[in-house]
């Protein structure tokens, strides 16, 4: 019989675990491996945040821009406002102009109309007048003496 007590039982038994201890590293390599990418992605694929006092500086000048702006365009529209009311009130002049015009040309037009028609009566008097002579009979003609 062979003699067993050479031979190394714990040989088989102690290579398990060998092989159970470097499953189990590999595994938390890979899940440490994977850790380190989840961060390393979130963190670059996260925007760079700017200290708050360089966002109150920003929103600061934003706003002081923002407020330049709509100064120029106050400026701009008052300086459109004024330009506008001065054409509104050459239109005004223009327009009371040509309404007293059109008012002189009516009462001329007026006064020739009455004149037109004392004129037409007048002429119509005289040929009324100059109708019943025609119609007695002529004059007989004067006797010539010799």
């Amino acid at each position: 019989m062979p003699d067993t007590s050479d031979f190394n039982v714990t040989t088989p038994r102690g290579a398990a675990p060998r092989r159970g201890n470097l499953v189990a590293a590999l595994l938390l390599g890979l899940l440490l491996v994977g850790g380190f990418i989840a961060l390393w992605v979130a963190y670059h694929s996260a925007p760079p945040q700017q200290p708050q006092a360089d966002v109150a500086a920003n929103a600061s000048n934003e706003t002081a821009q923002v407020i330049r702006d709509l100064q120029t365009a106050i400026k701009g529209l008052q300086t459109t406002d004024k330009k506008v009311a001065g054409q509104l009130q050459s239109v005004q002049q223009t327009l009371a102009s040509n309404q007293a015009e059109t008012k002189r040309l009516a009462d001329q037009v007026t006064a020739f109309s009455g004149k037109l028609d004392a004129l037409q009566q007048s002429f119509a008097s005289a040929q009324r007048q100059s109708s019943p002579a025609s119609s007695e009979s002529p004059p007989p003609p004067a006797k010539r003496r010799r």
